[in-house]
């Protein structure tokens, strides 16, 4: 099988975001083409081991295929990004996860997927973007808690250059597993990691936001609550799943305690 250009970028995104929906591979690599195109596509790529797919159950309907990189997927990645094939950062055993790992990861991608398309008709552009991992980890002490740390652990860390400077945000994805007293503590944490100045210590910038997209509106007004209730004010942002994939991340759609219209990532 011969790769095209688009066969390399699918193989890079899937590695980028670790997994990957067909709908999401569709809106960021055929946009211009059928579904039944992309389909096919994905087909050969997969037969021929650049990617794994992987079947994820749903309660009802069709079951939904996800996408992970394969053997030969990961020596594209070394190819494209001129590095060793041991410092991909893959083996096959990581595609093997449970079904909420899965389900949360491939809410993180929604919104990098959604993020891309926005980005790509505007002037605006993404600096960095780096999926959360044990080197986003920061144990934050808090004096006079009940706890010695909190914990800021985001999904995503990233940034983008506007033409009044560079906006940078850490994301977190909430699928309402956590409780609203630990989602307080998160907030705590992230409010603390900025005062003490260790955020602008370790990456040079001196402020940033906290972004979080959930899945239903009750959701969203609970957790909107609990950060107003420890001080969390225009820092932190919240938005629906819903809002993202209609309007996309960078439309008037995010919502803060104490604020009472919708405002945008950028203002």
């Amino acid at each position: 099988m011969t790769l095209t250009a688009r066969d390399v970028a699918i193989i890079l995104s899937v590695y980028e975001n670790r997994f990957l929906k067909r709908d999401q591979i569709q809106r960021l690599h055929f946009s211009n083409a059928s579904v039944s195109a992309c389909n096919m596509r994905m087909k050969k790529l997969e037969e021929h081991h650049f990617l794994d797919r992987l079947v994820k159950p749903v309660a009802a309907g069709s079951a939904q295929a996800a996408y992970a990189l394969d053997k030969r997927g990961a020596e594209v990645v070394a190819g494209a990004l001129e590095i060793e094939r041991h410092k991909v950062r893959w083996n096959r055993a990581n595609n093997r996860v449970e079904f909420f790992f899965l389900e949360h990861t491939l809410g993180v991608s929604e919104f990098k997927v959604c993020l891309d398309v926005a980005l790509s008709s505007r002037r605006e552009e993404l600096l960095f973007y780096q999926r959360g991992d044990r080197s986003h980890l920061r144990r934050i002490s808090i004096t006079g808690a009940r706890k010695k740390y909190f914990v800021v652990a985001p999904d995503a860390f990233f940034g983008i250059q506007t033409g009044r400077g560079k906006c940078i945000f850490f994301l977190e994805v909430d699928l309402g597993t956590e409780t609203l007293s630990r989602f307080a503590e998160k907030v705590t944490a992230y409010k603390r990691y900025w005062k003490s100045r260790q955020y602008t210590e370790e990456y040079g910038f001196n402020n940033f936001r906290v972004l979080t997209v959930c899945e239903s509106e009750r959701r969203l007004a609970n957790l909107i609550q609990a950060t107003g209730k420890v001080g969390g004010r225009q820092m932190f942002l919240f938005t629906l799943f819903s809002k993202i994939q209609s309007v996309g991340p960078l439309g008037s759609i995010w919502l803060s305690p104490f604020i009472d219209l919708p405002t945008s990532l950028l203002e």
